[in-house]
């Protein structure tokens, strides 16, 4: 590590220009460590003429970090089988790489909301050298599949599915899982189970732009609640209101502070139902959404700041709270079982639910002095003060920053051979340009395997010229399809590893030697492949309803519903094939099928997040003749063989 550590904070919400929780905390953290490391921000480049502006103007924010603008994603880079979050966190990889054109900074943490850590986990697992010195860290802040859970609507869209796979992936194999204190761990480990990366508790900072001493309190006799935030059934509202409408007492004030959701039953807005559950109650008011900094004067214009959850990680709203010396009523979930200590910085509930507000705002009632009392003391402040350390905060981050990346594994110096099987049919116009592409390959031991699939025309004899061109076996059979050309190479093959090119395709010079490197240092992998850029019939980028395809693996049960798993082009211990083989009768999806056998077996495989291969998008290729428009059908016959050959149909012998 360097003298002065390089740190980078990877998020689409910063603020001021965006976002909620995480935007406050990425921009409180930046200025927190800015005395002792050299911070980096990358964010969307939505928030760029906002940033120009605010820098402009001299913010504070543009002095500490260093801002790198990544590009939104556009709705045609989107392809069928990634959601727009997988295709930001690769752009999130790319501008992270360029910023660090040395070897990446020396730490970086994501958000794990949204699983935008997926694409650099990609590259961490394939020993990307792009990110090889740095440690890469996902910050618990609640995931979006939490999120949906606790909102009361999980959807199966599949841009949804997308997202919650590649949370959970980067949450898994991240280098570490930065949790802030309380039942946030605890939480984590019983929603996701043990698929959580090295924890490490590391707190959050709130950043204080002057050490104003908090307002007096308003002594009207009056007990005046105060609730921050989006009008969300996770944040608990719908209790809340619930818990109002019980209660008689007309010293009781409620303030509503936050925008309207559509997360009430069947999608209704929040707002309308609160409007309707309340009734007109002279006792409740409600606020749109105001800038962060008017949030002091409200707060000090309240007793008790109120925080009914069903879940809450680490809310700034508590923190800020205590800033202004206003004691919080909260729910025991999460972050707020440590933030709210009993006695010194407010209350906490016995259990979520109207039932137990009821219960904790009479007993405040019935108690007048309590919150003044708290106040009066210091209490809530000085707990804010124990949990916000900024210099225990920079210790934690430059301990992360200084850890040691393990070196890795050595591979042999004699290189196993692998075997590229290479099927013809009728692609007199491209193959020579894949066979020159696995000549030009960096990796040293390649035998190549030509299966001439029945292509006996006389313009066909070209093909015994560049076999004899590029040192390529040649083999000639019967016309049988795709899958049986594979598999007859399969078997003339003798490497180690066997990959499969297409015809018309063309690897990247590095293909063989980045797949090889990874399965050699990951005995658990079956299969390696990497990013695709799509080309046309000329070799040019195509320009059509997306440019790359981005597999995720299939590692992921949405194989199932797509082939995320890879194109066939992709390098496989050759043992797979003593169990598995490519159906000799489907006529399109052949790869598909066997990823989703793979997976169904627990042959995993993985994705290097590099364009290593480029896909050749052709008028009159078999994908667009018979695949798409046979989809639904050939779907139907991949699932009935994975079943049949599940099913032993030999009768038993005696």
């Amino acid at each position: 590590m360097t003298a002065r550590p390089r740190i980078a904070f990877v998020s689409r919400e910063v603020a001021p220009f965006g976002g909620g929780g995480i935007g406050a905390y990425v921009s409180d953290v930046a200025r927190t460590l800015a005395p002792v490391a050299d911070v980096t921000v990358i964010t969307t480049d939505a928030h760029r003429s906002a940033y120009e502006r605010l820098a402009r103007a001299g913010d504070p924010l543009s002095e500490a970090a260093r801002f790198v603008f990544a590009a939104e994603p556009r709705s045609w880079e989107v392809g069928e089988t990634d959601g727009v979050l997988s295709v930001w966190s690769a752009r999130a990889l790319e501008a992270l790489c360029a910023a660090f054109p040395d070897g990446g900074p020396d730490l970086v943490e994501f958000p794990d909301y949204l699983g935008e850590a997926f694409s650099a986990v990609q590259a961490r697992i394939c020993g990307d050298p792009r990110v090889a010195r740095t440690t890469i860290c996902v910050r618990g802040y609640t995931t979006g599949e939490m999120t949906e859970v606790l909102d009361g609507s999980l959807r199966e869209d599949w841009g949804q599915c997308v997202t919650h796979e590649i949370e959970r992936h980067a949450l898994a194999h991240a280098d570490h899982f930065l949790w802030p204190g309380g039942d946030v761990l605890g939480t984590y480990e019983r929603f996701f189970g043990s698929e959580i990366a090295s924890p490490i508790l590391v707190r959050h900072p709130l950043f204080l732009d002057a050490e104003r001493a908090p307002g007096p309190r308003v002594d009207d006799g009056l007990l005046r609640l105060l609730f921050v935030g989006r009008l969300e059934r996770r944040k608990g509202v719908l209790d809340l209101a619930r818990a109002l409408t019980a209660i008689e007492s007309d010293r009781l004030r409620l303030t509503f502070v936050g925008g309207d959701t559509t997360t009430a039953p069947l999608g209704q807005s929040m707002r309308a139902m609160l409007d309707v559950m309340l009734g007109g109650d002279p006792r409740v008011e409600f606020l749109d959404q105001v800038p962060r900094g008017r949030l002091p004067e409200l707060y000090e214009r309240h007793d008790v700041v109120v925080m009914p959850s069903l879940w809450e990680c680490w809310p700034a709203v508590g923190l800020e709270a205590l800033e202004r010396n206003r004691p919080v009523l909260a729910t025991p979930t999460g972050g707020l079982a440590e933030i709210v200590q009993p006695g010194r910085s407010g209350w906490l509930t016995h259990d979520t639910g109207a039932e137990a507000l009821i219960e904790a705002i009479e007993r405040l009632l019935e108690r007048p002095t309590d919150a003044a009392e708290l106040a009066a003391a210091g209490a809530p402040r000085a707990v804010l003060v124990e949990l916000t350390d900024p210099d225990e905060i920079r210790d934690s981050y430059l301990g992360l920053a200084a850890e040691a990346r393990p070196e890795p594994a050595p591979l042999p110096s004699d290189p196993p051979l692998v075997s590229i099987v290479l099927p013809y049919y009728r692609l007199e116009q491209f193959v020579e340009d894949a066979l020159r592409s696995v000549a030009e390959q960096t990796y040293p031991r390649i035998e190549t395997i030509v299966v001439n699939d029945g292509s006996l025309r006389e313009r066909d004899r070209m093909i015994l010229d560049l076999a004899d061109r590029y040192g390529a076996k040649l083999i000639t059979q019967v016309n049988s399809g795709l899958g049986s050309a594979r598999n007859a190479g399969i078997v003339q093959s003798s490497g180690r590893y066997v990959m499969f090119l297409d015809a018309d395709n063309v690897l990247r010079p590095t293909f063989i030697e980045r797949c090889v490197e990874v399965l050699e240092r990951n005995a658990q992998f079956a299969y390696v492949t990497a990013w695709a850029r799509y080309i046309d019939e000329r070799g040019e980028s195509w320009r059509g309803s997306q440019g790359e395809y981005r597999p995720l693996g299939n590692w992921t049960g949405l194989v199932h519903r797509r082939n995320v798993a890879g194109d066939a082009a992709a390098v496989f211990r050759r043992s797979v094939f003593d169990r598995l083989a490519y159906s000799d009768e489907l006529t399109s999806f052949e790869d598909w099928a066997l990823y989703r056998e793979m997976h169904d077996r627990g042959l995993i495989g993985t994705v290097i997040p590099e364009r290593l291969l480029e896909y050749r998008v052709r008028a009159t290729s078999m994908l667009r003749e018979i695949g798409a428009p046979n989809q639904a059908r050939i779907e139907d016959e991949i699932r009935a063989r994975i079943r049949e050959e599940e099913v032993e149909w030999l009768a038993p012998t005696e």
